[in-house]
C-alpha cells in the first residue's frame, strides 16, 4: 500500500509502526452495483492502478500462489488453521472434497505456464483482486477527474490484469445474499466492450504488449474464462472466513456462499479448462 500511495493510487500514509499504519482518509460514497454512469470512471481508474510500476523484477503472477495457500490451509497441508480451530468445526465442510480442487488447482497451473498460450503471454500487473463496487468510491465534491478512489488493499497481488476487470464484471451481483444472481447481472457483451475501451485507451502498461494485437472480442472470449478461477478463489476465501471468523456467520452464511461459488466454479470450468487450446 505505501508503495500504492507514491503513485496516489491509495490513501497516504501519515504514520507507520511495526505492525501497521495510519493512512488518509478518503471522502466519497460507495459505487453502487452496476453503476452505468460510473462504469467508465471505474474502469479509467482501474487501468490507471494496473500502470503502477512493480517495486521489483519479479513479475510472476500469484493465483496460483494464493489458491495453494487456501486449499493447504481448508485441507491441513498447512496445519496453521487446525492449530487455531477445533476440527469439529469444519464438519459443515465434509461434503467437499479438498482432493478434487487441488487436482483443479494444479491443472489451472499447468494452463497458465502452458508456452505460448494467451495466458502465458498475458500481462501481469499489481492486481487489486476484490474489485467489488463497494471498493470503489465516488466523490462528487471533487472537481478534478480524479473523483474515483481505490480502498480495501487486503487482496493485492500480482495477477492478470483481466482478473480485476472480469471479477469487477461477476460483482455486479453483489453479495447481499448467500446466492447471488451472476447470471442476469453479468454485463452483455456490448456493455463489457464500451467498459474495455475506456480501460484500453488509459492502461499505459498495455503500449508495448501483445494485447494490443487482440481485438476486443477476443479479450473479452479470454476474460469470460477467467470466471472460473475467479469463483474458485472467492469460494475458498469464504469457506476459512466461516472457520476463523465463527461470530461472522451469524450475518452473514460463509458456507453456503462458499458453495455457492463453488458451483459457480463448476459451471464454468471447462470454459477455463478448454482455454489452453487457445494460443498466440
Amino acid at each position: 500500500m505505501i508503495h500504492l500511495a507514491q503513485f496516489h493510487m491509495s490513501p497516504s500514509i501519515i504514520l507507520t509502526f511495526n505492525n501497521g499504519f495510519i493512512y488518509q482518509y478518503l471522502p466519497g460514497s460507495p459505487v453502487s452495483n452496476g453503476n452505468e454512469e460510473k462504469a467508465f470512471l471505474i474502469a479509467r481508474k482501474l487501468a490507471e492502478f494496473h500502470s503502477v510500476p512493480f517495486i521489483d523484477k519479479n513479475v510472476k503472477g500469484q493465483l496460483v500462489e494464493k489458491l495453494r495457500h487456501y486449499i493447504n490451509l481448508l485441507n491441513g497441508t498447512n496445519e496453521e488453521l487446525y492449530k487455531r480451530i477445533k476440527l469439529s468445526s469444519s464438519s459443515y465442510l465434509n461434503d467437499i472434497s479438498w482432493l478434487k480442487i487441488t487436482e483443479d488447482i494444479n491443472k489451472i497451473e499447468e494452463i497458465i505456464d502452458e508456452k505460448n498460450s494467451l495466458w502465458s503471454n498475458l500481462s501481469i500487473v499489481i492486481c487489486h483482486n476484490d474489485t467489488q463496487c463497494l471498493n470503489f468510491l465516488y466523490d462528487d465534491m471533487n472537481n478534478n477527474n480524479n473523483k474515483i478512489s481505490l480502498i480495501d488493499f487486503e487482496h493485492c497481488a500480482r495477477n492478470f490484469w483481466l482478473f480485476d476487470v472480469i471479477n469487477h464484471f461477476i460483482e455486479y451481483a453483489g453479495c447481499d445474499n448467500e446466492e447471488p444472481d451472476y447470471d442476469n447481472t453479468y454485463p452483455k457483451r456490448n456493455k463489457q466492450k464500451q467498459w474495455l475501451e475506456i480501460y484500453l485507451s488509459n492502461a499505459l502498461f498495455l503500449n508495448d504488449k501483445f494485447e494490443k494485437q487482440m481485438t476486443i472480442d477476443e479479450l473479452c472470449d479470454l476474460g469470460d474464462c477467467l470466471r472460473a478461477p475467479i469463483h474458485l478463489y472467492w469460494s475458498l476465501w469464504a469457506f476459512l472466513e466461516a472457520l476463523l471468523s465463527p461470530e461472522s456467520m451469524k450475518k452473514f452464511d460463509y458456507i453456503k456462499y462458499g458453495k455457492y461459488r463453488l458451483k459457480q466454479y463448476e459451471k464454468y470450468k471447462q470454459d477455463f479448462f478448454s482455454s489452453v487450446k487457445k494460443s498466440i
